[in-house]
């Protein structure tokens, strides 16, 4: 059997297309447990209706702690022996779940979907050793939970236990974990499996310097501390991503002084990996606006 995982909140307008596409899997045994983290709209009565005529569906109602936690109730609650996790305003591909399994092999313990979004990568099984540095940078598809399969023994409770404030890198910690919970290597599904809705939470979130600091600090801690020094080069990647998106939403001011950033420029440097000239310019323009517009124009040029 598959688990179905979906935390759920205010989904009423999309929830019943996401339910649908999970239903018409063209695999056959699946469960679906949808876990409504205490929303205020119509879900609840949507999900009981489901409930109520598939008996694929089963539904947890709990008040609003969050999408780790929602995530994590659904697995303590999984009969399957593998787990997928789908948002409320997400869909799959009839088949998805059918690509996915064909992957689940007794050698793995996770499978990795929309392998064709990770760069410059072509295997279809990465030795665990390759795929951590992978993980830690957050390449390609890897950093977000939905997508993919995993072998329910591997999700631990520590794999969600994020504090309840970090609601953007909450899923790349989670990723992160996972790469040091099993040594087996990751099977990769090049097929797209997974339909993206709007995304929100990270459309709209406003970094701060304060806010990346703990992230770090747990980003650090999720890393067994006898191998952490290996992947340092690897954290330097992701970090300076978060300093990137700092400074497109606070003012200099706010962040030129911080611990953060202090420590990044003082850590590139010890690991010889001092900032590039485009990026000592970047973060040496004086305005939001003017940081705002280069941002936009590099990612135009890197999608062009």
């Amino acid at each position: 059997m598959i688990s179905v995982v979906v935390p759920i909140y205010n989904s009423a307008d999309t929830i019943a297309e996401c339910i649908e596409s999970i239903l018409r899997q063209t695999v056959e045994d699946v469960e679906l447990w949808l876990v409504d983290d205490g929303s205020e709209d119509a879900t609840a009565t949507i999900i009981d209706g489901y409930a109520a005529k598939d008996r694929r569906v089963s539904v947890v109602h709990q008040p609003n702690k969050g999408r780790s936690v929602a995530r994590a109730v659904g697995v303590s609650r999984a009969r399957g022996e593998w787990v997928s996790f789908v948002d409320s305003d997400d869909r799959l591909p009839s088949d998805a779940l059918e690509l996915l399994m064909a992957k689940a092999t007794p050698d793995v313990d996770i499978v990795l979907g929309n392998g064709h979004l990770l760069p410059d990568e072509h295997r279809d099984l990465i030795p665990m050793a390759d795929f951590r540095p992978m993980a830690v940078r957050a390449d390609g598809p890897i950093g977000v939970p939905w997508g993919n399969l995993y072998r329910r023994s591997v999700l631990t409770p520590w794999l969600f236990d994020v504090p309840r404030h970090i609601v953007n890198g909450e899923d790349y910690l989670f990723w992160l974990r996972l790469a040091f919970s099993t040594e087996r290597p990751v099977a990769v599904v090049r097929e797209s499996v997974y339909d993206k809705g709007a995304e929100h939470t990270s459309n709209s979130f406003r970094w701060t310097a304060d806010y990346c600091y703990e992230l770090n600090e747990l980003r650090r801690l999720s890393i067994p501390a006898d191998c952490r020094a290996a992947y340092e080069a690897d954290m330097l990647c992701d970090r300076l991503a978060n300093m990137f998106a700092v400074a497109t939403w606070q003012h200099r001011q706010e962040w030129s002084a911080s611990r953060y950033y202090q420590e990044l420029l003082a850590d590139a440097r010890r690991l010889g990996r001092p900032l590039t000239l485009k990026q000592r310019l970047f973060f040496a323009l004086p305005s939001l606006r003017l940081r705002g517009l280069y941002a936009w124009l590099s990612q135009k040029m890197r999608n062009a």
